[in-house]
């Protein structure tokens, strides 16, 4: 009796584990995705606010954000034209950002990882190409340079030359590096860190010293780059996909690995090339 009696209290309480460790699995997952959703819905706040203060001049925020913009591009001078070379060359400014995404990638054959990170990629390309839409389709504020209400040091006269769009809200480029720092983040939190603090010093912020770009269009390239990104990893199905794919090519990841090479490599160069072929495909077909 006594044995029977230890069997009915183990069997009692392996089942009364069981329900709480599916319990902690879920609430783990509703965490996360929880936390996810604040993050998006916060970025939209600041996108929303920051977009009120591009379009809205007149008001608060939007003296605020000319302020701003006047006291840091108090920082440049006629002769710092070489300081911005080297905040705007490709090599310099880009390789912390993509060493960190290739050795990510080959930091091992993790199928899990390599599949959010292709998902990320993705999220990245739509955000950068969501950033040139508003821009071109959205009305916004001029760009600084362009304005010539405003009393801007600029370093280089041609700057005001050679523009396709006006107005500057919000940064592509700054939305496409943000939101690659948010992929590395995801992976890894310290270098994620580290990535975000090299873009917004040396990508971000020398931006608005020049007077390419107001403070608010950082602000929306720091709500939209990073919202695209965490949204796309809270969703599992591109994900699985994503997993698919890796799982048919796993005995010729040598393709894999040459679209990830194509793909950085335009991404080095805000998609430049892929902004043209659109170009010139609607020229051609339209």
């Amino acid at each position: 009796m006594d044995r029977n009696l230890a069997k009915n209290h183990a069997r009692s309480s392996l089942l009364s584990v069981i329900p709480a460790a599916g319990t902690g699995a879920v609430w783990d997952g509703l965490s996360k995705s929880t936390f996810s959703a604040l993050i998006i819905a916060l970025a939209a706040a600041i996108f929303g606010l920051q977009f009120s203060a591009a379009r809205f001049s007149e008001t608060a925020s939007g003296i605020w954000d000319r302020d701003l913009l006047l006291r840091l591009n108090s920082l440049a001078a006629t002769d710092s034209l070489h300081i911005w070379e080297l905040d705007n060359n490709s090599l310099f400014r880009g390789s912390p950002i993509f060493f960190s995404l290739l050795a990510l990638w080959f930091a091992g054959d993790d199928r899990k990882r390599r599949s959010r990170m292709l998902v990320g990629l993705i999220a990245v390309c739509l955000a950068t190409v969501i950033s040139v839409w508003i821009q071109f389709h959205v009305t916004s504020h001029m760009r600084p340079l362009l304005d010539p209400a405003l009393p801007l040091n600029v370093a280089d006269p041609r700057w005001s030359l050679g523009w396709d769009r006006s107005d500057s809200f919000p940064s592509d480029t700054s939305t496409l590096f943000f939101a690659l720092a948010t992929l590395i983040l995801i992976e890894h939190r310290l270098v994620g860190i580290l990535c975000f603090l090299w873009v917004a010093v040396i990508v971000a912020v020398p931006r608005v010293i020049f007077g390419w770009h107001y403070p608010s269009d950082l602000g929306g390239s720091l709500a939209l780059g990073p919202a695209c990104v965490l949204l796309f990893n809270a969703v599992p199905y591109p994900q699985a996909l994503c997993e698919r794919m890796l799982i048919r090519f796993q005995n010729h990841m040598y393709l894999v690995h040459a679209f990830l090479f194509i793909f950085l490599s335009d991404a080095s160069m805000l998609f430049i090339s892929l902004q043209k072929l659109g170009k010139d495909l609607v020229r051609l077909f339209g």
